[in-house]
């Protein structure tokens, strides 16, 4: 049992914030919240939480790991005058242009990025048809 203690609960729906809450885990499910609760659980696990926030992990329905790559990008590309020539100037030369190791290492950026944002559910839209 694990006892989350002194932290705000930031909740979405309804919205609501609420401060100095304990939150108790017994397993993998939530059991109770409340403030001051370390007395009716005397053996758990304490975890103090003092300024932090706690929350629902937030959900990514759209990415594209692979475009990490190409943020302050430096070449010389052709502008742009409506979305298909877009991704024929930029997008799809990038993605002919992935192998293995480019796409785990913008798969890590993307998961670690979406990781410090909270975001605990992503789907991911890869198109590289050298490696998939």
């Amino acid at each position: 049992m694990i006892l989350l203690t002194n932290g705000t609960i930031l909740n979405f729906n309804p919205a609501s914030v609420k401060e100095s809450t304990d939150i108790v885990i017994e397993g993998n499910k939530i059991i109770e919240t409340g403030q001051q609760l370390s007395s009716q659980y005397p053996n758990a696990e304490l975890v103090e939480l003092q300024g932090k926030i706690i929350m629902p992990g937030l959900v990514c329905a759209h990415n594209h790991f692979y475009s990490s790559l190409a943020r302050g990008i430096l070449a010389k590309i052709e502008p742009s005058g409506n979305f298909v020539e877009m991704l024929e100037n930029l997008w799809w030369k990038l993605d002919r242009a992935l192998d293995e190791k480019l796409l785990y290492c913008s798969g890590m950026i993307g998961a670690l990025e979406a990781i410090k944002s909270g975001t605990t559910a992503v789907i991911d839209h890869n198109a590289s048809p050298n490696f998939i």
